[in-house]
């Protein structure tokens, strides 16, 4: 386990060559932090000491901010955070280069899970490695990694990786599939090497399609397309609608089959989901292969894709014809409703204001637009036509046909559960005393009269 006591200062030597490869990248002064590392021995264990440097008024800054060990399972971290948008942020204030403090950073060495805080941090003494007889065949100046210590901890796990980058098949050597075939199969990596080719070289080819390959007896070429189609069909959000509706879960070759399929009928995936989309609206069996795989694909398409617009028109009509009905029922109970509870807005107990109760749904939509509220929507029109609550417009006297204030009454409580004036602000206080004080009274009373 990594312990921070075991931590000293950067060998000036370290400082030097850290310092030399920021000069190849950063030729003029750049107050961006990036990283490097060094190798070390603590306690005969090699760690990798994650160094950050930045410049801060041209001036070149550099501080130790993460550890990180072959055989430890924590690491030490010290003024370094992640963020999500941002990634790793670190921390200067210790050493003056910044203006201000982080709030997170107190110059604190503190101890996590090694896989945290493992920043890409190119090492500058590689060579450090050839004290140690054990990683003599490892070549790890010559493989391809962006971690070190990851690398080497493969290395002990799958010794073939030297066989691969010795090959000239480095880019294949961190894959742990293509490890295990070469441990397998001895003559698999005899067929990667009589196979190599520039992309296989530049690791351009992917490992399932080298495997598919070689248990196929296949041009690599042709296995990468594959491979190359299978991954884009579904990570494509319309390709995941293919794979649920017309693949059989399960069966091998099946994406092959699809990709046949298209490439004969020189159909795009876009068409062939909108063909297969028409056959599941229609509830046909996708997995039927004269359903799925049509002979004349384009004539199959244009049937079923009018199928659907002839069911999707009457959907349509019969939606049309059910909301229209809807409507004309709730225009007619709302009158209803109006009627019935008329006698509620027969008060003329004020001076100031009358009240009078709404009759149609137009009228609460003239309402709300007036008044800047939602009377006219959220459904008010078909709790007053089912008598669950009653729409009331408070007016002035002198103003009988101008929008004024709102209110919703409720027949099972017998209470006003809103009263809105413009853009829903509270009334006056005088309008409140109105309805709560005189017409509320009259209201209940009217009520129980109506219900006898």
């Amino acid at each position: 386990m990594l312990d921070k006591n075991y931590i000293k200062p950067i060998p000036k030597t370290i400082v030097a060559a850290i310092k030399r490869e920021d000069k190849k990248h950063y030729k003029t002064p750049c107050g961006n932090s990036r990283c490097y590392s060094y190798l070390a021995t603590w306690h005969k264990e090699l760690v990798k000491i994650t160094v950050a440097v930045k410049h801060y008024k041209e001036k070149w800054y550099c501080k130790q901010v993460a550890v990180h060990g072959l055989r430890s399972k924590n690491a030490l971290v010290k003024d370094i955070e992640y963020f999500t948008i941002a990634g790793y942020v670190i921390g200067w204030h210790d050493i003056k280069a910044c203006s201000r403090k982080k709030y997170w950073e107190d110059g604190i060495w503190y101890s996590c899970n090694g896989k945290y805080f493992d920043l890409y941090a190119p090492c500058v003494n590689l060579e450090y490695l050839d004290r140690f007889p054990e990683y003599r065949y490892s070549e790890y100046k010559n493989a391809y990694y962006t971690e070190i210590l990851s690398y080497l901890r493969l290395y002990e796990e799958f010794p073939e990786t030297e066989y691969l980058v010795k090959s000239g098949l480095k880019y294949y050597a961190t894959s742990k599939t293509i490890l295990r075939k070469v441990r397998k199969d001895k003559s698999f990596h005899k067929w990667l090497v009589a196979h190599r080719d520039l992309n296989m070289v530049e690791g351009k080819y992917y490992c399932n399609a080298i495997l598919h390959a070689y248990k196929y007896n296949v041009p690599i070429e042709k296995a990468n397309d594959l491979e190359y189609r299978k991954r884009h069909l579904i990570a494509d959000y319309h390709g995941k609608d293919i794979i649920k509706l017309a693949l059989k879960k399960g069966v091998k070759g099946e994406y092959e089959r699809l990709f046949t399929y298209l490439d004969k009928q020189d159909i795009s995936n876009y068409l062939y989901l909108d063909y297969i989309r028409a056959c599941n609206f229609l509830n046909l069996d996708c997995h039927d292969d004269n359903i799925r795989y049509p002979k004349d694909f384009k004539r199959w398409h244009d049937i079923r894709i009018e199928e659907k617009r002839i069911i999707e028109a009457e959907q349509e009509r019969l939606r049309k014809e059910k909301a229209k009905k809807e409507k004309e029922k709730i225009v007619s109970d709302f009158l209803i409703a109006a009627e019935k509870y008329l006698p509620l807005a027969e008060f003329a107990g004020d001076k100031h204001y009358a009240i009078f109760i709404a009759r149609s749904p137009a009228e609460l939509v003239k309402e709300g637009n007036a008044l800047s509220h939602c009377v006219g929507h959220n459904g008010y029109d078909k709790k007053m036509a089912n008598q669950e609550t009653l729409i009331f417009f408070v007016r002035k006297i002198e103003e009988l046909d101008k929008p004024f204030v709102t209110l919703e009454y409720s027949l099972k409580s017998k209470k006003v559960l809103q009263c809105y004036a413009h853009n829903n602000t509270k009334p006056e206080e005088k309008v409140l005393k109105f309805v709560n004080n005189k017409w509320l009274p009259y209201a209940n009373k009217t009520l129980r009269k109506i219900a006898a």
